[in-house]
């Protein structure tokens, strides 16, 4: 008899929730900059500025379910490896704090996001061999 792979369908729907909730977002993106170049009041110009946040709740929301429907050994090394990178990104953060103080720019936070991602995906491989 077969039986489900639950990890693998979970990615597979993984996949396609994010897929598309990124879809959506390189489209109010773009729609929301294109309407606020065209002039606005300072009111809607705030709504228009947040409308892509809507889409990036889904990509959260598609990475809760995935975490929550994938295996315990899976779930582990993913969690083991959100937690290097959140380590990671902290121990950068307060480096690169540190070095603004002594005339480097001052960085966006989209950058921490940015090292938060990369760091995730690079930890993932390296946890996961762990268990191998």
């Amino acid at each position: 008899m077969n039986t489900p792979n639950h990890t693998a369908t979970a990615g597979r729907r993984y996949a396609i929730e994010f897929s598309i909730s990124m879809v959506a977002y390189a489209v109010v993106l773009i729609a929301s900059i294109k309407t606020i170049e065209h002039g606005l009041p300072p009111a809607l110009k705030f709504v228009f500025t947040l409308l892509p946040v809507i889409p990036i709740a889904f990509v959260f929301a598609a990475i809760v379910r995935y975490m929550g429907s994938i295996d315990e050994l899976q779930r582990r090394i993913q969690i083991e490896s959100l937690s290097l990178a959140a380590g990671i990104t902290a121990l950068l953060a307060i480096t690169y704090g540190f070095l603004e103080t002594v005339g480097l720019p001052h960085l966006s936070a989209w950058y921490t996001y940015a090292a938060v991602m990369a760091a995730w995906l690079i930890a993932q491989p390296f946890v996961a061999r762990r268990y191998r």
